[in-house]
């Protein structure tokens, strides 16, 4: 009798875990940089890091969280970094999301300010029309409540096949957005309009294509240096987040298909202060994927440095990379 219910306790265990909504994702690399600058400084290293995330479904709600393991090369203090850990889930016609999680570069000012992970945030949206409408309130690490943390209020909605988006922060600032399509061109314009003065910003993207070659222009054009925040760009090449020298940046980038490998160049410039240079940039780079299921990158960058006095001779700094990442 003891072994019938030992079997069946067993049986159940299995067909729960069978039927239980769990799956983990997640993608790992390897990188080799070789670095040199023209002031004779030369530094080789490698970096691995593997990215897990683990989702489980129950109905309409939804539980994830994303770990990074990182423990060589210039990260190696994180080892293991717990990132977003978040619920998603319905009431009647109202979505949530709450925990720790990042808003990312494709949101409304994301390659403005800075969409790194806040805790403690619950965002709440619902379908009003054609329109979304939502509210955030961002707690942070802070003792706050809901009614005295920082909060914001979003909606967006679609006009003649654009994306119309706004976001209000009655403490910081007006974001204001629009994206689409029109003569084949794609746009992307958003403007920072800040309370604090001489704090606004302007990004904006142009792209197309033209045969088998895309194209595009992107720009950041601030009030002031040290008023752009993002630090982890997908369109920008180089990172001037917070640097008080630098008040934008423009960039011209094309890719091409090259026998099953992507040729891609970018290049631009950062716009220095009054009394600062402006600091060049370029990229080129190769990605393939292979019959392993890897993917190769090789990518060569050479740029001048930021602050530099107007007179003053600029360091110049080249890079080489080498990319074996995979997706699983």
């Amino acid at each position: 009798m003891k072994k019938q219910i030992i079997a069946a306790a067993v049986a159940t265990s299995i067909s729960a875990i069978a039927m239980a909504d769990v799956s983990i994702t997640g993608n790992a690399n390897y990188e080799y940089f070789a670095k040199e600058d023209t002031t004779g400084v030369k530094t080789n290293y490698g970096d691995t890091e593997l990215n897990l995330k683990v989702t489980g479904k129950s109905g309409d709600t939804t539980a994830v969280v994303n770990f990074e393991v990182d423990t060589s090369g210039t990260d190696a203090s994180t080892a293991l970094d717990i990132e977003d850990v978040y619920i998603t889930s319905k009431i009647g016609d109202i979505n949530i999301k709450a925990g720790d999680f990042a808003s990312g570069t494709s949101a409304l000012g994301g390659e403005i300010d800075n969409g790194g992970r806040v805790t403690n945030k619950v965002s709440l949206s619902t379908k009003v029309g054609d329109a979304t409408i939502g509210y955030n309130v961002d707690q942070g690490s802070a003792n706050d409540t809901f009614l005295t943390a920082e909060s914001s209020v979003t909606a967006s909605m679609p006009i003649a096949g654009w994306t119309v988006q706004v976001k209000e922060n009655s403490d910081t600032a007006t974001w204001m957005g629009v994206k689409g399509s029109v003569a084949g061109i794609n746009a992307r314009i958003e403007q920072k309009d800040s309370d604090t003065a001489s704090s606004d910003v302007l990004f904006y993207e142009l792209g197309t294509k033209f045969g088998g070659m895309n194209v595009s222009y992107a720009a950041l054009d601030a009030d002031a240096g040290g008023k752009i925040a993002e630090d982890d760009s997908s369109t920008f090449a180089r990172s001037i987040a917070g640097n008080a020298y630098v008040d934008g940046m423009y960039q011209m980038k094309a890719s091409t298909d090259v026998d099953g490998t992507t040729v891609g160049v970018r290049f631009g410039e950062a716009t220095g202060i009054a009394g600062v240079q402006d600091a060049a940039f370029s990229e080129i780079s190769a990605t393939r994927k292979l019959a392993s299921g890897a993917t190769l990158a090789v990518q060569y960058d050479d740029y001048e440095s930021f602050g530099i006095a107007s007179g003053s001779t600029m360091t110049d700094t080249q890079v080489f990379e080498i990319d074996l990442s995979v997706s699983f």
